[in-house]
């Protein structure tokens, strides 16, 4: 089958497309969870004024949408750049396809040369390494550019396929010393009163448990560093509305773990059919030493499991915590594509430049 890809410039042609969006995430195989309607048009819709998107898409021969990659436009030497959506909050920004066709992929990527004639360079963190081989490095051979290609932290995966049972997976991927210290922050916690952990599905589940929800998140560590996603100053109002929308269609999950009725930890996840995203945790300093995050999160490991899901993803971040509990990882790299200019080779050399300074 053949595709054509087409850039759309503005808000209006963007919002003109947002049923078929919509409709592209409903039927697409395996899609980026972060590119649905609801994440993509919320965050356009409190970046306000601020950004100015522009959109590359692909079509089929019937002109069916078959292919979404958001940006929006940023400074750069020279003119103006392209950074992708989402950038400041998605764990995953590859393109949007219906299904993971060899033709599909070729024509989206090779599409990046529409982008770069028009701007001085395109940042896209966080692409599948496999993708990089098979697609981007390909599509690079065949337009002028000047590329940064980087490793980041990998994604670490549990591949839940591969276990026979919960007790069998503690086993082969932990340590018998973990094992021992989870079963002893386990009782230690027990010690202290009922504990149980409970999931909410619903936005009006969400309504009685945000208050509650957020305060845990406020006096987190990942609070008094200013890394909530609920609380942010930039993220907060954006999660207030995104949440509800993605609970009303079974595409996020909220679990608290509670000691005597109190919510001490909860965790977000991004869920789809056999998809289980493990994307945002936070807990009461007070019960720090009982690791109520970890205790949680192989609730829902175990809770995964019995739902059938095929994979539990840890998403972006190398921490130890991940490493330790994975049974897989996926090589993630960074793009940093520059026009061959005279202002794309200054973006381009100003971004070595930064690289460099950071390495020092």
């Amino acid at each position: 089958m053949s595709y054509t890809a087409h850039v759309l410039h503005g808000f209006n042609p963007l919002e003109a497309l947002e049923t078929e969006w919509r409709d592209l995430f409903n039927q697409a195989k395996s899609p980026n969870p972060f590119f649905s309607a609801e994440w993509v048009f919320t965050w356009l819709n409190h970046r306000g004024g601020r950004v100015f998107p522009v959109t590359l898409i692909a079509r089929d021969g019937d002109n069916r949408l078959v292919a979404a990659w958001p940006f929006f436009e940023y400074p750069a030497i020279g003119g103006r750049g392209l950074w992708v959506s989402l950038s400041d909050i998605a764990n995953c920004l590859e393109p949007l396809v219906i299904r993971h066709d060899d033709a599909l992929l070729k024509t989206v990527f090779e599409a990046l040369a529409q982008l770069l004639a028009d701007y001085r360079f395109i940042w896209i963190p966080l692409l599948r390494g496999q993708w990089v081989r098979d697609y981007l490095e390909p599509a690079l051979d065949t337009f002028p550019n000047l590329p940064i290609i980087r490793n980041r932290a990998p994604n670490h995966f549990i591949d839940l396929n591969a276990q026979s049972d919960f007790e069998s997976y503690l086993t082969d991927a932990l340590g018998a010393k973990t094992r021992k210290s989870l079963r002893y922050d386990i009782r230690q916690l027990e010690q202290l009163g009922q504990v149980e952990c409970i999931t909410y599905r619903t936005p009006d589940d969400l309504l009685r448990f945000e208050v509650e929800m957020r305060s845990i998140e406020k006096v987190s560590w990942k609070g008094r560093e200013r890394l909530g996603q609920l609380t942010g100053v930039s993220s907060e109002g954006f999660f207030h509305e995104l949440l509800p929308k993605l609970m009303a269609l079974g595409q996020a999950e909220i679990t608290a773990l509670r000691l005597n009725q109190m919510a001490i930890a909860f965790e977000i996840a991004v869920r789809q059919p056999g998809y289980y995203g493990f994307f945002h945790i936070a807990y009461l300093p007070d019960h720090h030493r009982h690791s109520p995050g970890k205790l949680l999160m192989l609730h829902n490991i175990e809770r995964a499991m019995i739902e059938k899901c095929e994979e539990f993803d840890f998403m972006q971040g190398g921490h130890e915590y991940k490493q330790k509990f994975c049974t897989g990882t996926r090589q993630l790299m960074d793009l940093f594509l520059c026009q061959r200019s005279l202002p794309g080779h200054l973006n381009y050399w100003l971004s070595q430049l930064v690289r460099r300074r950071r390495a020092d």
